[in-house]
């Protein structure tokens, strides 16, 4: 989407007032000031100073100036949804969202700007962990990924037979660090551990975590999931599962290892209230879900 109009509800002084109201951040209108010929007003140039008469047409101009600098990559994307504002993926696991040190060609990231303009400015909202699989949602501008608002729901197997048809667990999550270095795993810490580590030189970053957990199916020791966060952790459901002595089946980092923690987003519901917009997205369930409970879809 490279424009955005809208009628204004009423007159105002100024622009600058009629698209706060319309609900621009004050990040995005300095983006349409800082260069002229952004703004319009009934097809006129205009300024965030220039005067609005209710039922104008007021138009923006959202184009990136430079895109996002990554080489190309020739990884195809399994596109479950896209329109003018969005693009829905579902990723494969074992795939990275951004560059890293060691996935620097070969992420989502790269395969996306390979397939959009060159102005392209890659922004997923709400990335996924590198082993997780499942369903990514990438804002095709700055207004929409300003306005996006993503509920996942996931599926998830865990080791034993989980002892709860629904739980929800409440217990904020630990960041460890020393020196300016994180500790990659994240912890959930009692008082009497957080001042033990804090006396050894330790800093302790403790955010509130919130995870609904409902049992679906358990299969030969092992049990699918359904689980929806409110707060959106690093590691949050891998930590909270494992917390309760149940860590996903394959993680390497809080359970007993494998080729990867069994985790996927199946279900996204997606709204961008300031376009009017809702949809629900579903990604099916990877193969080794279903070879792992021998599930039906």
């Amino acid at each position: 989407m490279k424009t955005f109009s809208f009628r204004a509800r009423k007159s105002y002084d100024h622009c600058y007032k009629a698209l706060k109201d319309k609900g621009l951040s004050e990040t995005l209108i300095a983006f349409l000031r800082a260069k002229t010929g952004r703004i319009l007003i009934n097809s006129q140039p205009a300024t965030t100073k220039s005067k609005v008469k209710r039922l104008d047409r007021i138009e923006i101009d959202l184009q990136d100036e430079k895109g996002s600098d990554l080489p190309a990559s020739t990884q195809k994307l399994d596109i479950l949804f896209e329109n003018d504002a969005l693009l829905v993926l579902n990723k494969p696991a074992l795939t990275s969202c951004i560059p890293s040190r060691s996935h620097f060609s070969d992420n989502l990231a790269n395969a996306v700007c390979a397939k959009m303009s060159k102005n392209f400015v890659y922004r997923a909202v709400g990335r996924l962990d590198r082993e997780t699989s499942g369903i990514v949602v990438i804002a095709k501008d700055r207004l929409v990924a300003e306005n996006l608002c993503v509920q996942k729901t996931y599926a998830a197997i865990c080791e034993g037979d989980f002892p709860f048809d629904s739980i929800q667990i409440n217990l904020p999550i630990s960041t460890i660090s020393k020196n300016g270095i994180n500790e990659r795993k994240r912890k959930i810490l009692s008082q009497e551990e957080k001042l033990s580590l804090e006396k050894q030189g330790f800093k302790i970053e403790e955010k509130p975590a919130l995870t609904w957990v409902k049992k679906v199916k358990f299969s030969k020791g092992k049990t699918l999931l359904s689980v929806n966060i409110e707060t959106g952790r690093t590691h949050q459901i891998r930590v909270h599962l494992s917390s309760l002595g149940f860590p996903l089946l394959g993680d390497s980092l809080y359970g007993n290892g494998g080729s990867r923690a069994l985790l996927h987003c199946q279900k996204a519901k997606i709204t961008i209230p300031i376009l009017n917009f809702q949809k629900t997205i579903k990604a099916p369930l990877p193969p080794d879900f279903i070879q792992t409970l021998n599930c039906q879809n």
